[in-house]
């Protein structure tokens, strides 16, 4: 009997999920319509947000905090002082509201970096930080000033895959599992991504991974297809369509040396190669190693540069560019192991990670930047019940083989201000950094 109560259970609670996803994909929730789910706004800025609601029904405005910014009746925000307000939108008679998180920054950092742990939640964290540091709550992006927790829901399940999350974070919107930068549920038009608008404001731009370079992640961000599958439209996608500064990762499965060598990219595919670059001699270079994923740190640490070299190696030329840069670095392998439910393997890949995320921290202690630290989903339905002490893998459990819908956590530095507080989406990424730049 308490079998079958477990599986009611988990079922409702797996169906409570995906109605609140997708009534939290909607702006339109509770009647009121916002174009933004966040806002940036500069200290003595005036900006507005636009709003609509049900036929008939007046809206009226308020903010959290009147030191931080003001409000009118037609919804212009006026930014005050810096720090966070929640602006409401309710009608006239109460029955319907929503609400936008807008930040008040004294500045806009003039440089983006995105790391993203493919299959990372709070218990691969955590379990990280035991075997490396004695306890949980240790590793250097668990420092960061702001936190937050994220829900991860595609359009079409409770339960994402990497294409959905991460064209989530990339355009805004929530497309079905699979699929990468099209409006899925939709009309199939291309979506545009946080590093094609960024593009277009002159920033340079990088992804770099540690799974094939035309996998879910790094394509969400660089190119447009209604299957994460189509490796070789992606490729095309990146060479012929948004051409990113910087691609790095494994090979393969859809580009070519060759490719991004008649693109106009400096082509490289071994380490001593990688190495020997001159990040001031061209503004477009390629990194393809192997013709698949990159291995894991365990399998093989010396053939091809880490994590952590090649996100030095992307910082160096990204900043080459005097209007900025916005680079996405994936630890796309934590994924693949909490597939396997190696939780050895998962470790030392989360800790390669942090490794990355400290060397983006060291950059931008000299260079004015914003970086946020987060993933696309959980993997594995990990749980540590047990901290065996520093060096030595805690006791573990595993629920499933296949990705989890638990929020997922969210780190934030560079900013002054948390731009990543409130109820927090993945969606909201995108709003988040897209309206620094507008």
């Amino acid at each position: 009997m308490k079998r079958y109560l477990v599986v009611f259970i988990t079922v409702s609670a797996a169906s409570l999920l995906l109605f609140q996803c997708t009534l939290g994909s909607r702006p339109e929730d509770r009647g009121v319509f916002l174009d933004k789910y966040r806002k940036i706004v500069l200290v003595g800025e005036t900006e507005t947000i636009h709003a609509s609601a049900p036929p008939g029904e007046r809206l009226v405005w308020h903010s959290s905090s009147d030191l931080v910014i003001t409000v009118t009746q037609t919804g212009e925000i006026t930014g005050l002082a810096s720090g966070n307000a929640v602006v409401t939108a309710k009608t006239s008679n109460g029955a319907f509201e929503t609400c936008c998180y807008v930040t008040v920054l004294n500045a806009i950092p003039k440089n983006i970096i995105l790391c993203i742990g493919d299959g990372m939640g709070f218990e691969q964290v955590k379990a990280a930080g035991i075997f490396k540091n004695g306890e949980g709550g240790t590793l250097s992006f668990e420092s960061l000033p702001y936190e937050n927790d994220m829900t991860t829901c595609s359009a079409s399940s409770a339960i994402t895959d990497s294409a959905a999350s991460a064209t989530a974070m990339a355009t805004g919107r929530k497309v079905s599992n699979g699929v990468v930068s099209v409006a899925i549920p939709g009309d199939g038009s291309e979506l545009g991504t946080l590093l094609e608008f960024l593009e277009k404001k002159g920033k340079r731009t990088g992804l770099v991974t540690t799974t094939h370079i035309t996998n879910a992640t790094p394509a969400a961000f660089g190119a447009h297809e209604p299957s994460r599958s189509n490796y070789e439209a992606i490729a095309l996608d990146y060479v012929n369509g948004s051409k990113p500064n910087v691609l790095f990762g494994g090979g393969g499965l859809g580009i070519t040396a060759g490719m991004t060598d008649t693109a106009g990219y400096h082509t490289v595919t071994d380490k001593a190669s990688f190495i020997a670059m001159d990040p001031a001699s061209q503004s477009h270079y390629s990194a393809q190693f192997g013709t698949d994923n990159m291995p894991y740190v365990l399998d093989d640490s010396e053939t091809y540069p880490d994590l952590s070299g090649m996100t030095d190696m992307a910082l160096s030329i990204l900043a080459q560019d005097p209007d900025g840069f916005f680079l996405m670095v994936e630890g796309g392998r934590i994924d693949h192991a909490c597939h396997n439910n190696n939780i050895e393997y998962a470790i030392y890949e989360t800790i390669e990670f942090e490794d990355a995320v400290d060397r983006a921290l060291e950059w931008m202690a000299g260079n004015e930047a914003v970086l946020i630290v987060t993933a696309d989903h959980e993997t594995g339905g990990l749980l540590v019940t047990g901290n065996n002490g520093q060096g030595i893998l805690p006791s573990v459990t595993w629920s499933t083989d296949y990705h989890t819908g638990v929020e997922v956590p969210a780190y934030l530095e560079g900013c002054g201000e948390n731009i990543l507080f409130g109820e927090l989406d993945n969606t909201h990424i995108y709003y988040a950094l897209s309206d620094l730049y507008e």
